[in-house]
């Protein structure tokens, strides 16, 4: 990384590239001073080899027009004119870029520029500037503003501003520590899709080229988004072929890594919004499919034979087919550096960066606008001590002017926004302690061109005034003198909606709704329920992402998710029933449930009479089928009593969370009166039968009394005949 002459040959490139007249959009990203006026013609202004001015040798300025107007730049004049003061720190050069012709100025040379036509950008004039004009001070180094006006017969266009960098007998230099994200573009999904994966992992997708700048720069830290490998790795055989040889690169990528967030989540948000730590993401069953995995899932790393041999048998499973990988095998990466939290930009406070150290989350990194560093005159070191853990504060000229280098498009832009980072380089190492390290950051945008943003990145850690050093050095870095954190916070609305996401998700946090109907415990009628909460929670931290932070569509992604778990956690529900008549004392009563869920659910019905005249029995438990509906019968008893009853009806999981809305079912009773009246019926004649009995038996007993008090004669005359009646029937003998 410390030589010299790869850096120069890409200088001496892009130069030569924009020697000629190109027709391309001219991004906004040197800072340098613009026309306001909506479509104004802005005029830009470079000197050859970054805006280093040669020792003793002339020097070549260009001038670029971009026209965004539908009007034509007529040809004019330019005057090129040269600070007559060195530039001291960043903010004085913000303020040059932003009107350069408030600064004293002193005349270089003066040229002929070309037309611009309507809606093009153009190099409309280059000048050779003898050495003996230039005049700068070859001794002492220093940072010049460089300006150009141009003006037609109609009147004056504008006035660019660039820089001059004299970079003295003996530069000073700086550490510089470079990090950029490897993320995909911002989603609610929870993860990247198959379809996305191969475009974003195709020759010049995406993911493609963030991989590309950080392969061309070994000793650039790759903090890495853990959702772009699990979204490969739940796909198993089935991802497409470009994703795998992507990740196979990945795990071959020789620089220092770190897992961000899930999803790129922003940690910040989330303890703003009252998590005690930021949510992890808790299962993807819901994403894999078995027949995917008939070999085993992508791995890091390549086995070799030995632990192949060496590996133990696996227990067999008690049921056939393959196994699903688990989450730790979905989500782990041999990452270099632990404990790396890295919120959005001014976004952070101390009670913030104490909460993540709790968490684990030992090192922040916060830009140095969250900070007091503009205050202190130096460039301050990238480390920072905080509560209960550190902070890498980021350069946030470097940054900004590393990021726009690292985002051009075309080699105008290129060329214009690589000076503009020279002059940052060089303003930070002049101001810098002693061995001091410095961090440049990449932020969320993601490159269009991978030899331009390799290039920048380059530059950062390879310029005459840098030294390159790691994330680690900068973390073993001395913590400036007076540095310190400023607290600052998430805008409050998105923090609220933050909010709104985390309590009908049912994430409990501080100042949480923790008795409404929410994920969680909805997720309870499930007989699997991460198939649900996996989902939510994989499709909320995509929703937190660094990435949506500014975005206009983030307001409506959030919405379409609250809409979408609300339509989770009412998706099963009772249908209202009709007036129903009970003509019988024992019943089974029909209720519709519906389930709109993918997934199928376990209900219990409770049914509750509002009078004693009904009695249910028991409660109901029923399987409804994914997407369909089902009956689902009540068994009821009826008491001895007519009437209409009102059965309040309620779905519960079967860890007893209510489900869904409740109604009241109108019962007309009418109890089993013919049963009853044949009982009735039937006791009146065991009653009729029972007593005429009764009184036969108490005749026979008034008889046999009376017999006993008559004379002896007549009890022998009586027996007498008695024994003859009894001879008259007796049946005669074999």
């Amino acid at each position: 990384m410390g030589r010299r002459a790869p850096l120069s040959l890409l200088i001496a490139a892009a130069l030569l590239l924009t020697s000629a007249a190109v027709a391309v959009p001219l991004a906004p990203a040197n800072a340098a001073h613009r026309d306001t006026a909506a479509g104004a013609p802005v005029v830009e202004v470079y000197a050859a080899g970054g805006g280093i001015v040669p020792d003793g040798g002339d020097l070549q300025v260009s001038v670029v027009i971009a026209n965004p107007s539908t009007e034509p730049v007529d040809p004019g004049q330019v005057s090129v004119s040269v600070g007559a003061n060195a530039i001291a720190t960043p903010a004085a050069l913000a303020d040059f870029q932003q009107d350069p012709q408030k600064a004293p100025l002193r005349a270089l040379g003066t040229g002929v520029t070309t037309a611009v036509p309507a809606g093009g950008t153009l190099v409309v004039a280059q000048l050779t500037i003898p050495a003996a004009s230039v005049d700068l001070p070859s001794s002492a180094p220093g940072v010049f503003g460089l300006a150009a006006t141009v003006a037609t017969p109609e009147g004056e266009v504008g006035t660019g501003a660039g820089t001059l960098i004299v970079p003295g007998a003996a530069p000073a230099t700086v550490g510089v520590a470079a990090v950029m994200s490897l993320t995909a573009p911002v989603g609610a999904t929870g993860l990247v899709s198959a379809q996305d994966l191969a475009t974003y992992t195709a020759a010049d997708g995406v993911l493609t080229r963030e991989l590309g700048v950080a392969q061309h720069n070994p000793a650039l830290t790759v903090g890495i988004d853990p959702m772009l490998l699990v979204s490969i790795r739940v796909l198993g055989q089935s991802a497409p072929a470009s994703a795998q040889a992507w990740f196979v690169a990945l795990t071959h990528l020789a620089n220092p890594t770190f897992a961000l967030q899930y999803g790129d989540a922003d940690p910040a948000v989330q303890t703003q919004a009252g998590l005690a730590a930021p949510l992890q993401p808790s299962d993807f069953t819901y994403a894999m499919s078995a027949g995917d995995f008939n070999n085993a899932p992508l791995t890091v790393g390549e086995p070799t034979a030995t632990a192949q041999t060496a590996a133990p048998t696996p227990t067999p499973s008690p049921t056939a087919g393959p196994q699903l990988p688990p989450l730790s095998e979905l989500i782990g990466f041999p990452y270099k550096i632990d404990g790396v939290a890295w919120p959005a930009p001014g976004t952070v406070s101390g009670s913030d960066t104490a909460a993540l150290a709790a968490a684990g989350l030992t090192t922040t990194i916060v830009s140095s606008a969250n900070t007091n560093a503009t205050k202190l005159g130096v460039t301050p070191d990238a480390a920072l001590t905080t509560s209960g853990g550190s902070a890498l504060v980021t350069d946030d000229a470097v940054s900004q002017a590393l990021q726009a280098a690292a985002t051009a498009s075309d080699p105008t832009t290129a060329t214009l926004t690589t000076a503009a980072l020279y002059a940052q380089l060089a303003l930070a190492a002049q101001n810098a302690p002693q061995g001091g390290v410095v961090l440049a950051s990449l932020d969320r945008s993601l490159p269009t061109d991978v030899t331009y943003a390799s290039a920048a990145v380059a530059t950062v850690l390879g310029s005459a005034f840098t030294r390159p050093a790691s994330l680690q050095d900068a973390q073993a870095s001395a913590p400036t003198a007076g540095l310190a954190l400023v607290d600052q916070r998430n805008a409050e609305d998105r923090i609220q909606r933050v909010q709104a996401l985390l309590d009908l998700a049912g994430e409990p946090r501080t100042g949480g709704t923790a008795d409404a109907v929410n994920i969680a415990s909805f997720s309870s009628v499930l007989s699997n329920p991460v198939l649900l909460t996996g989902d939510v929670r994989a499709r909320l931290l995509q929703l937190f992402s660094v990435g949506w932070v500014g975005s206009n569509a983030w307001n409506t992604a959030v919405s379409k998710q609250l809409s979408a778990m609300h339509a989770n956690v009412t998706g099963v529900q009772i249908m209202a029933p009709e007036s129903i008549r009970q003509a019988s004392r024992q019943a089974l009563i029909p209720i519709t449930v519906t389930n709109k869920l993918t997934h199928p659910v376990d209900v219990v019905l409770r049914a509750t009479p509002s009078s004693a005249r009904l009695e249910v029995e028991s409660d109901t438990v029923k399987t409804i089928a994914a997407g369909s509906s089902a009956k689902v019968l009540v068994p009821v008893r009826a008491q001895l009593s007519n009437g209409t009853v009102r059965l309040h009806l309620q779905l519960y999981s079967k860890t007893d969370v209510p489900i869904g809305d409740s109604h009241n079912a109108e019962l007309d009773v009418h109890a089993d009166w013919e049963g009853i009246g044949a009982i009735v019926f039937g006791v009146i004649v065991v009653g009729f039968f029972g007593f005429g009995l009764f009184r036969t038996i108490q005749r026979r007993r008034r008889e046999k009394g009376e017999a006993k008090t008559e004379p002896d004669g007549d009890a022998g005359e009586a027996t007498t005949d008695a024994a003859a009646d009894g001879s008259a029937h007796e049946a005669p003998r074999g």
